[in-house]
């Protein structure tokens, strides 16, 4: 049996609050075996790009959890970061 590369479970991303409020993912349960290829097909707006920026860690999942398989990564001083850590780039404009 081959291991999860990348899992998801409840994944659920909000954009605004109340009554504007945009449900771009509700509830996404995703496991992706290693080694396989996977096609994300849907229609503008169904959340593809959400999906696969929060997988990436360019984005924050607004409740539930993503996993990626790898080396746990470290940072600079030896300390575990967050499972899925915010790229370079983006992590020296937001501090």
């Amino acid at each position: 049996m081959k291991k999860n590369t990348f899992s998801t479970k409840g994944l659920t991303k909000v954009y605004g609050e109340g009554r504007s409020a945009v449900h771009a993912l509700r509830g996404v349960d995703l496991d992706i075996p290693e080694g396989e290829i996977v096609v994300l097909l849907g229609p503008s707006g169904s959340g593809k790009s959400t999906l696969l920026n929060i997988i990436g860690g360019l984005d924050r999942a607004t409740e539930g959890e993503a996993y990626f398989s790898g080396p746990e990564p470290e940072r600079d001083d030896g300390q575990a970061t967050d499972p899925l850590p915010m790229p370079p780039q983006m992590a020296a404009s937001c501090a």
